[in-house]
């Protein structure tokens, strides 16, 4: 197994994109429907670039045959730059799929992490269905946390479903702990998050 930077020209943008859409099923169902129409919007924003999907923000493991077994989208620091992601999104979709990336956008900042500058954050982890049990997301956090220490950050950062148990116990067997959860009810629907850290 490898973990290396995503080359468009070398990785299949659509395959990254498939895997990002798996991370988080529910929400892009909701706005984009289905897997084929969500996979093919980001794979416009992993292909332009200079956004939170873009391809210098991933990490792709790949086999010894170069087929990509999982990916890890991350970043340092805060997050990007809200003009310039606006810019991007404007620029590479119909505004109708730019406004619902934007809105998913608000939605994650209720639940995800507050970063700081020395922060490396795994903004998503995902492994093919194909390869699960393999190792292969244990083998992303690895890799990510010795490419946080060699940025020179503090901590590494996630977050979590709270109904995500396997991925909690993965994180928490990593040696991540929860630092704060955040979560919103509403009748009988309710969503949230654990944010975890692992001090560096």
């Amino acid at each position: 197994m490898h973990l290396q930077k995503m080359d468009k020209e070398k990785h299949d943008p659509l395959k990254v994109s498939a895997l990002i859409y798996e991370a988080d099923v529910d929400t892009f169902n909701f706005f984009f429907g289905n897997s084929k129409n969500a996979s093919q919007k980001i794979e416009k924003l992993v292909t332009a670039g200079d956004n939170s999907l873009g391809h210098q923000q991933i990490y792709v493991v790949t086999s010894e045959t170069n087929d990509i077994k999982g990916v890890m989208v991350y970043s340092v620091g805060d997050r990007m730059d809200k003009i310039q992601e606006l810019n991007i999104l404007f620029k590479n979709l119909n505004p109708l799929d730019a406004f619902r990336f934007l809105m998913i956008e608000i939605i994650d900042s209720i639940f995800l992490s507050n970063l700081k500058e020395d922060d490396y954050y795994f903004f998503i982890i995902a492994v093919d269905e194909k390869s699960r049990g393999q190792g292969i997301g244990s083998f992303i956090l690895k890799e990510g946390i010795k490419l946080a220490r060699g940025n020179g950050c503090k901590r590494a950062v996630l977050d979590v479903d709270i109904e995500n148990e396997d991925a909690l116990r993965l994180y928490e067997r990593m040696g991540f702990g929860k630092f704060k959860e955040k979560s919103l009810s509403l009748w009988k629907w309710k969503k949230g998050a654990y944010n975890m850290e692992y001090l560096l």
